[in-house]
């Protein structure tokens, strides 16, 4: 087994001076395929570990030879390692041969230490693995002391980093004078490391050669493990070189315990439970010590250390004031650079996760531009696994304005967009998470300028009053606030103010991302994601797979609806650019999108539909009309009136993004949408967007005219009357029912009260309201209807007549209405017609001489007087006998008898009242007299039925309360 493990060892070895070649190819490749014909070759080493044969005694060379040769073969077979160590007997052995004792002067033994940690560092990988060997207290311990004891024993690069953190501490000290030289304040207590009780003083080096981190040596790779190898293996003097062939040394396996101690802590460092006794056995002097080496196994395990432990901001603060980041920047100009990529991603990865620890590092101009710099080399790495850490690197920074600057000025957009079109035909899953955090970042860099537009136009419309003391500044070093709540309120911003983003000039980067044709980027994954739901079965491919489909597809859509939303002229580019390879539209895209099968297609469907109605709607109001609607039905004047004002409101882009919807079937779609109930959860979500994109497409007359053929109010009046489909969903339900509402007004040209009525009732309930109207009887008052009459005389210039018909009804004018003089002036002077007489101005002659302090009763003694002496101007039809008025009981007991034959203004006013009694939302059969002088339209009043079961101490309450509300006639 031993020569087995050397033969694959040596092959790695030569696979690795070619790294952009895949093992299918090399020799590695060819020994691993011949391993795996062999069915009971990993059975058998399962079997070597199991107890019978594990837990034999002396057993140490046989067990050390099959953790080796598992070791050999984890390059493609980490897989296989984790499952086996799920079981916990070889998982609890494992873990006890790799916490041996380092003082071990047995060889098989040291030997068995170190492949037991290499099966570690593999397993490790997986969590819930880790989250059991974590537990184990005093593994984790041995651990953290054996990193500590090889920090150690390289004591050249154990003394230069003692020399270059006292040297930042001076430094900072030194700084901090500077800038506060008044203040005498004691700085604080710094927790001594562990090195500088070793550090001897005259034998390190002089503090101005310490100063800088450590120069790049130029050694070759095998020189560096020989020399590094020799030192360490001084420590294991007593241990006998090995007298079978094929085993390795001390030499060599003290340099790989010390990889893979590392690589075991590491994996470990993002536990709570490890930090406590990592800082106690000082993990920060540890790091700075073996980063000060010049091994590039060394330095990639130790980079890859602290990126896991970057994950706990105490270590990070602390790593930083040692000045362990200048350290990290240094690799850039090492030649081996290229060899550290993936490690140095990894902790590019690992700085910006925390927006503190990033804000302080970019707060630094050297730090922030060595730190940036190294970002955008990454981004053109070789190694796909570089380039991810990379691109989630500056989707974490790009809300920082100093990194947003410098990825814009360097092409990082552009760059983005080749990650994106290269990921469409992806050949391995890295390359599939490439363009996936690609497309993230995408989508964080839209939405950080999409913020700033927010902001910016809610500073010009907020109120001067109160923008300087309640509108929050954004702080410089600041990052912008970009996260699903925020991302949310932003666009409620921009969709009320809407109007005002039509007026916005074109931006730097929104020219930028024209000119790269962005849209087309993101209507190529789009399209991916369309052709594969429609070609392949979406149960057949991995859930990886569908995965990667479905979230590119929603950030595509999610930065294209930014993109409508912040600069509605690239609605018309997305919606007429053409692909080549499917010779489709993009909105022919989208509309597909919204009609995909996919099982998670409530996102899709919903993010599609939000882009089709920001291309569709132009306007913040849901694009109504400036139609106001009138109570009568007249539709041939307001079918005119909408094609007219649609004709004349909608600019040319826009009617041509309808004209295009229009012959894509957009209609057909929307309508489809109306029902949809595949996605329970954005059932009503999708309902509302449906119907806007309906009142958007309606603004062209014929898609007008399409809907009232099609009777889209018989379906929304279904609709609306429905409950929603989730409880939770009722604040979305009442915006479609508004919606909906709107856009049934405009298609049927009806005032919005009765479509609301008309959509809201149920048939049943509309025949009952029409049985109620029909049955109720309809009165009122006369003397109102004749003091309307005179009103309208006076209006129109006609005074004898209308003082005629003052005095013969003995109307009290002051009682009923407010005296109608200045109209009449108005009315005088706006109507300047020959046939007007002069002498209308007798009657405020007579009035003159008349006493304007007089009462009712005086007043009405004295016209009764002047009736009897003058003839009635109607004596010529009816008898005088009949019309004087003898008494005032007379008067009003003639204005209440009803008329035998009803005459035609009685009638059209009778129909008036009958047409608002029917618009009451809740109308009954016995009502009070109607009001002819009312300011506000009839309601009749609220009358609930009685509850089925009623106290009796409330029976008295409610039929008193009854017969008070309705008149019984």
């Amino acid at each position: 087994m031993n020569w087995l493990s050397e033969t694959l060892e040596q092959a790695e070895i030569l696979f690795r001076q070619f790294p952009m070649s895949r093992r299918d190819g090399q020799l590695i490749g060819h020994l691993l395929r011949i391993l795996d014909d062999f069915e009971d070759f990993y059975s058998m080493l399962e079997r070597k570990l199991q107890a019978e044969s594990a837990e034999r005694a002396d057993n140490d060379a046989m067990n050390a030879a099959v953790c080796r040769l598992l070791l050999a073969t984890a390059p493609t077979n980490v897989r296989f390692i984790i499952r086996l160590m799920y079981d916990e007997d070889i998982l609890d052995r494992v873990t006890r041969w790799a916490n041996a004792d380092a003082t071990s002067t047995s060889l098989h033994g040291l030997q068995l230490r170190c492949y037991a940690s290499g099966l570690l560092s593999f397993a490790l990988r997986d969590r819930s693995i880790a989250d059991i060997v974590v537990n184990n207290e005093s593994f984790c311990t041995n651990l953290l002391k054996r990193a500590r004891f090889y920090a150690n024993a390289l004591e050249a690069e154990h003394a230069a980093a003692a020399a270059y953190m006292q040297d930042v501490q001076k430094k900072k000290a030194v700084s901090s004078k500077h800038k506060k030289p008044s203040v005498g304040t004691p700085s604080s207590k710094k927790r001594k490391l562990s090195i500088d009780d070793k550090k001897d003083m005259s034998n390190a080096p002089s503090i101005s050669a310490a100063a800088a981190p450590p120069p790049p040596r130029t050694t070759d790779e095998h020189d560096d493990d020989e020399t590094i190898s020799t030192r360490l293996a001084d420590l294991v003097l007593s241990i006998p070189a090995p007298t079978v062939n094929h085993e390795q040394g001390p030499a060599p396996l003290m340099l790989l315990d010390l990889l893979y101690t590392v690589q075991c802590v590491g994996l470990m460092g993002e536990y709570l439970e490890l930090l406590a006794s990592a800082l106690k056995d000082d993990i920060v002097g540890t790091s700075i010590t073996l980063l000060h080496s010049a091994h590039t196994s060394v330095w990639s395990a130790t980079l890859q250390l602290i990126s896991h432990f970057l994950a706990h901001k105490k270590f990070a603060f602390s790593f930083l004031d040692a000045g362990g980041l200048d350290l990290v920047l240094a690799a850039q100009a090492s030649p081996r650079f290229a060899h550290l990529h993936r490690s140095l991603g990894m902790c590019l990865h690992a700085f910006a996760s925390s927006s503190v620890v990033t804000e302080l590092i970019l707060s630094r101009d050297p730090t922030r531009t060595a730190l940036l710099s190294m970002g955008m080399t990454l981004l053109s790495s070789p190694y796909d696994r570089a380039r991810q850490n990379a691109v989630v690197f500056f989707g974490l920074v790009v809300p920082f304005r100093s990194a947003l600057e410098y990825f814009e000025a360097h092409d990082g957009l552009y760059t983005l967009f080749n990650l994106i079109r290269a990921g469409n035909l992806p050949k391995a899953a890295v390359q599939r998470q490439l363009a996936h955090d690609a497309c993230l970042c995408l989508r964080q860099y839209v939405r950080v300028h999409f913020a700033v537009l927010a902001q910016g136009l809610r500073r010009k419309t907020v109120d001067a009053s109160t923008s300087s003391s309640r509108m929050i500044k954004q702080t410089l070093g600041k990052p912008v606030d970009i996260d699903d709540k925020a991302f949310e309120q932003h666009v409620a911003i921009l969709e009320a103010h809407r109007p005002c983003t039509m007026m916005c000039k074109e931006t730097k980067w929104q020219t930028q991302f024209t000119h790269l044709r962005g849209p087309l980027v993101l209507l190529e994954v789009l399209d991916v994601f369309r052709s594969h739901t429609a070609t392949t079965d979406p149960s057949s491919e991995p859930t990886s797979f569908r995965l990667w489909l479905v979230e590119r597809a929603l950030f595509s859509l999610q930065i294209l609806r930014m993109l409508t939303l912040a600069y509605p002229p690239m609605a018309v580019e997305i919606c007429h650019t053409m692909l080549q390879d499917s010779q489709r539209t993009g909105l022919t895209i989208l509309l597909d999108c919204a009609m995909t099968s996919h099982p998670r297609d409530g996102d899709i469907v919903k993010g599609a539909l939000q882009v089709v109605c920001n291309c569709v709607c132009t306007s913040s109001s849901g694009d109504k009309q400036p139609q106001q609607y009138s109570k009568k039905d007249d539709r041939t004047t307001a079918n005119n009136n909408t094609s007219s004002s649609s004709s004349m409101a909608t600019p040319f882009p826009a009617r041509a993004i309808l004209k295009l919807a229009r012959e894509k079937n957009a209609i057909k779609v929307c309508l489809q949408l109306l029902r949809y109930k595949r996605s329970l959860q954005h059932a009503d979500a999708i309902r509302l967007l449906a119907t806007q994109a309906l009142l958007g497409l309606s603004k062209d007359r014929h898609v007008t005219q399409i809907l009232e053929q099609m009777q889209i109010g018989q379906l929304l009046s279904d609709l609306i009357r429905n409950e929603p489909v989730l409880e939770e969903n009722a604040d979305v339900h009442a915006k479609f029912r508004e919606c909906a509402l709107e856009l049934i007004s405009h298609v049927t040209h009806r005032a919005p009260s009765a479509s609301i009525h008309e959509a809201t009732d149920p048939t049943v309930r509309k025949i009952e309201k029409a049985n109620i109207v029909a049955a109720t009887r309809v009165t009122y008052n006369p003397t109102e209807l004749l003091v309307m009459i005179h009103d309208h005389l006076k209006a129109h210039g006609l005074h004898a007549a209308a003082d005629a018909l003052e005095s013969e009804a003995a109307l009290n004018l002051r009682a009923s209405c407010p005296s109608p003089q200045k109209p009449i002036k108005k009315a005088k002077v706006a109507l300047d017609d020959a046939s007007t007489p002069r002498p209308a101005k007798k009657p405020k002659r007579s009035m003159a001489h008349h006493p304007k302090l007089l009462s009712f009763a005086q007043r009405r003694q004295q016209m009764l007087s002047k009736w009897k002496q003058q003839p009635s101007y109607f004596d010529k039809d009816i008898p005088a006998q009949s019309m004087v008025l003898s008494s005032p009981k007379k008067a009003t007991s003639m204005a209440k008898k009803p008329l035998v034959k009803p005459t035609w203004l009685d009638t059209v006013v009778r129909q008036h009242l009958r047409e608002q009694h029917r618009l009451c939302p809740h109308p009954v059969s016995v009502v009070p007299p109607f009001s002819l002088t009312a300011s506000k339209s009839h309601r009749c009043p609220d009358v609930s039925p009685p509850p089925l079961y009623v106290p009796p101490w409330m029976i008295e309450n409610y039929v008193f309360v009854l017969s008070n509300t309705i008149v019984f006639k």
